[in-house]
């Protein structure tokens, strides 16, 4: 009994720590996908589970395996099964907790979902399920399961229990910081849109407004016949016009995001050189160097031969865009480029990028007022955002160099192992 007794108490302390140690895991990340692997990790130590899953609702028919491990986690991630269906299905009507093996049940007449079994290749012969619950709504359900029948019992189920309560807040204040965020950023595409539409009603009006008032004075000078009309005249009109178009130009190219969605960062600052700089007489270079996974290319001309165009993550290709997009401006608006250089160097888990230009540059050692107007403080807090160093290199007469260096974009990444459930 003694011997008995002190093994129940060296278990429960075990599993208090391990309960400790998923709540401090859990809640140091707000990203969803850190948020799942932790739970996933933390459980299957816990439990000694071959499988751990955890099932989000979809839509109203259907729950989704939204994060796995364990046994051919890789083929059921992202599968879905019949929201109304199996334990997991019973689970997330009821809010009850399952424990279930081949044998008996802790609900009768509730069985395993089979079908889900033609994913996973794994024949789930114990299992438990609990409800994910926060503010008093089951918002899915976290499963661990076992090829033995005795492998998980009835009285796991309190300890999974007390699990799904930590993973539960962490992942709503996961989805709500996701969802805030994903307010951040539409707040600040309204807000860029809005600025470009002024800019663009201010650079129309302003050129307009100075070719009617140059051409009316010509008008009256020549009527009056004090003025001869020359070519100079002309190719000042000309002139004039010309820039309207680059500005416009380049704001009706800043309010198309378009390219970024379909293309990706790389398709879409091809497209930008193409569509504005080329355009404007400039010439343009894309390199892109990278490991083994991204491939090596030059652009220098009409095509961007041997490019794949590599997907990053939504973030990292916004915010390098928009940075590299400032950049290009600059060296059309302030710089008078005729020479711009983009270069991307992929790291295994981090890129640098670099905007070269040979414009007209200024000096760095002013200090930030003398960046101000190529935009330093919004490229600054944009490379922070994403994680990366911004740095600006120019003098004048000898060009600028805009740097974000260190931005993460690929995690450690292991090959996935698949899970076990029902």
């Amino acid at each position: 009994m003694e011997r008995h007794a002190e093994l129940t108490g060296n278990f429960q302390r075990e599993t208090i720590i391990a309960l400790n140690r998923l709540g401090r895991a859990v809640t140091s990340s707000l990203k969803i996908e850190d948020v799942c692997d932790s739970i996933l990790s933390e459980i299957s130590a816990l439990l000694n589970a071959e499988g751990v899953a955890i099932l989000l609702p979809r839509n109203q028919d259907e729950l989704i395996f939204a994060a796995v491990s364990g046994f051919a986690a890789a083929q059921l991630k992202g599968a879905t099964m019949p929201r109304r269906s199996g334990v997991a299905g019973y689970v997330m009507e009821t809010g009850e907790a399952v424990w279930i093996n081949s044998h008996s049940s802790s609900t009768p007449g509730l069985s395993i979902y089979r079908e889900i079994e033609s994913v996973s290749a794994f024949r789930s012969e114990s299992l438990l399920a609990v409800p994910l619950q926060h503010d008093g709504k089951v918002i899915g359900v976290l499963e661990a399961a076992h090829s033995r029948t005795d492998a998980l019992t009835g009285e796991s189920l309190p300890v999974l229990t007390a699990a799904a309560n930590w993973a539960a807040i962490a992942i709503s204040n996961a989805l709500l910081h996701e969802q805030a965020q994903q307010l951040r950023e539409q707040q600040a595409l309204h807000e860029e849109r809005a600025r470009l539409a002024r800019e663009l009603h201010d650079v129309v009006t302003q050129c307009v407004y100075s070719m009617s008032v140059l051409a009316g004075a010509w008008r009256r000078q020549i009527e009056a016949g004090t003025l001869t009309p020359q070519k100079a005249h002309i190719e000042e009109l000309g002139e004039l016009a010309e820039q309207a178009m680059r500005d416009i130009r380049l704001m009706i190219y800043e309010l198309r995001p378009a390219e970024l969605e379909e293309a990706g960062l790389l398709g879409a600052l091809y497209q930008r050189l193409e569509a504005v700089e080329k355009r404007a007489g400039v010439r343009t270079k894309l390199t892109i160097n990278g490991d083994a996974n991204v491939p090596n290319a030059a652009h220098t001309g009409d095509s961007l031969a041997g490019i794949d165009f590599y997907r990053l993550p939504s973030s990292v290709e916004a915010g390098l865009f928009r940075i590299t997009q400032e950049a290009l401006n600059n060296a059309l608006k302030h710089s008078k480029a005729t020479e711009i250089e983009i270069r991307i160097q992929f790291g295994p888990q981090q890129l640098d990028l670099e905007v070269r230009d040979n414009g007209r540059g200024f000096d760095d050692n002013a200090g930030e007022d003398a960046g101000s107007g190529f935009g330093m403080l919004s490229m600054k807090e944009r490379a922070k955002q994403i994680g990366g160093a911004f740095s600006l290199k120019s003098a004048s007469g000898y060009g600028t160099i805009v740097r974000i260096s260190g931005v993460p974009y690929r995690e450690d990444s292991s090959i996935e192992e698949g899970a076990n459930v029902d």
